[in-house]
């Protein structure tokens, strides 16, 4: 149910670079592929390896590298079902938190049983927010910046955890808990509240149930999270990926180059060269009008100037 802290120690201290594991794992962790069977002709959005089929079910089974292919969820094929299957309300929130910067969205599947649900969210949101306060990120190594390991410098990453509930009846997130419960093989036949640190891809780093839901266990997950990665495979790290309709990779672009809106003619008008008046005269030389064209020529090139000035002041 829960990896050992051994285990946790042991691929943190092995050849870490200076990158955090949940900012690693975002840029260079890509999710596997979950197989699903479904109609012929149905498109579907994720990270799917599907299988087209004279049926009228959609069947979805674990990733290839998990060894094991049991259904963990199937439902009469509908259009609603194969959304529910692809994407989810608790899905999209977690994917906008991470897009927003955070480490980890701590997953709280409630039991059902009010009060134990209540006493485990209290418990989290209370840890988290001591941790939020006392841990601190690894200084990112400009080495590592520039050999591609990370595409943010280090002030652009923040620590960061929330919490999100999800209860474990809700038919719109019935996809998402099935991948819960089944990203360790004990946990559907347990009736307590679980925990799930989501982080990079949408991967799930374990979970804490019930009593398990304590101090160690929550420390030791969350260093594990904001430490210096590996940088070893993703493999030979903790962690179950989930299905998500995102495309990461552009995620993490818009997260490295914010986009940025043109300026305003009156945020640059005081920035151009002032003009001069000129009355013209009933007839010119040939070398006044010259003059006029070359100063014309001046004049765009210093505004041209000024303008790549204000706009490298804004990056």
């Amino acid at each position: 149910m829960i990896r050992t802290l051994a285990f946790l120690l042991a691929v943190t201290s092995a050849s870490a670079c200076s990158v955090p594991v949940f900012r690693y794992a975002l840029e260079h962790w890509e999710a596997d592929a979950y197989q699903v069977t479904i109609p012929k002709g149905t498109k579907l959005v994720g990270n799917f390896s599907i299988q087209e089929g004279e049926t009228t079910k959609i069947e979805l089974r674990h990733p290839r590298s998990m060894g094991n292919g049991e259904i963990i969820w199937s439902a009469d094929y509908s259009e609603a079902n194969a959304k529910v299957l692809a994407d989810s309300p608790a899905r999209k929130e977690i994917t906008e938190r991470i897009g927003n910067g955070e480490s980890a969205v701590w997953v709280l599947l409630e039991s059902g049983d009010a009060k134990k649900d209540a006493e485990a969210a209290k418990f989290l949101d209370e840890r988290l927010a001591y941790l939020a306060g006392v841990m601190e990120l690894p200084k990112l190594d400009q080495q590592d910046i520039k050999n591609g390991l990370v595409s943010i410098p280090g002030d652009g990453l923040r620590l960061s955890f929330s919490t999100l509930k999800v209860r474990r009846d809700d038919p719109a997130e019935s996809a998402f808990v099935a991948m819960l419960l089944a990203s360790e093989e004990d946990l559907r036949s347990l009736n307590e509240p679980m925990v799930f640190p989501v982080f990079g891809q949408g991967r799930v780093l374990y979970a804490l149930v019930g009593k398990g839901i304590q101090v160690e266990t929550i420390d030791s997950a969350a260093q594990f999270l904001i430490g210096s990665c590996s940088c070893q495979v993703k493999e030979q790290n903790p962690g179950v990926d989930l299905v998500m309709a995102v495309d990461w990779k552009k995620l993490v672009k818009e997260q490295a180059t914010p986009g940025q809106k043109l300026p305003e003619l009156s945020e640059i008008a005081d920035l151009l060269p002032q003009t001069v008046k000129i009355e013209a005269a009933h007839q010119e030389s040939p070398v006044k009008t010259g003059w006029r064209i070359v100063a014309a020529i001046i004049l765009a090139a210093a505004s041209a100037l000024v303008l790549k000035r204000f706009w490298t002041s804004r990056k």
